[in-house]
């Protein structure tokens, strides 16, 4: 049994705990974490019904996706250990991706395993022209329209870049910290 709830200030260190334990501290140094700093974040955590434990987390980060498409960035994904295989992770997925849908976003992005991230409508991203920079497992870079249309209006090319997000129009990109207070129990 868990529920999921957004993330709070005070989930900070647990989620960095959970983000170590899935990712190891060599995490901060791959490319997708350093297109995360500085954005402002929409996250999720799965939690003990009645301790509130943090004991899976999910954030998305706004990205440009292009020169002018505002898009998020799935990840990272983190289930504590003894966790694993209980559905958490499928579920913040689900949940997060259903959010920012109803929020706007038009387009998700994710670098994981493409086997993990198909069934949620993820496809590879290299068609599309969709590059990432720094170093990335092929094949990882993958694309989900979150609109009916947005795929289908993309410019072929384009280069992942950090949404310059104060300022931007149509998105939920505009101000702090993204949230929702809708808990969700599971189980």
């Amino acid at each position: 049994m868990f529920q999921i709830r957004s993330e709070v200030p005070s989930d900070g260190a647990a989620i960095e705990t959970l983000n170590d334990l899935g990712f190891g501290a060599e995490r901060r140094g791959r490319t997708v974490y350093r297109l995360r700093l500085g954005a402002p974040t929409l996250g999720f955590i799965a939690a003990d019904p009645e301790s509130d434990q943090p004991l899976a987390t999910l954030r998305f980060w706004p990205v440009m996706a292009g020169l002018d498409r505002p898009a998020l960035l799935l990840g990272p994904l983190a289930v504590l250990p003894e966790r694993r295989g209980q559905g958490l992770g499928r579920a913040l997925v689900g949940h997060g991706l259903t959010i920012a849908r109803d929020r706007g976003w038009r387009l998700c992005l994710v670098s994981g395993d493409p086997d993990y991230y198909r069934p949620y409508g993820f496809e590879p991203a290299g068609p599309y022209g969709f590059a990432m920079p720094g170093p990335i497992t092929a094949g990882h870079l993958q694309v989900k329209a979150l609109a009916a249309d947005a795929l289908d209006s993309l410019p072929r090319g384009g280069t992942l870049r950090v949404l310059p997000w104060r300022g931007h129009r149509g998105s939920d990109a505009d101000g702090d910290a993204v949230v929702t207070r809708r808990r969700l129990r599971v189980g």
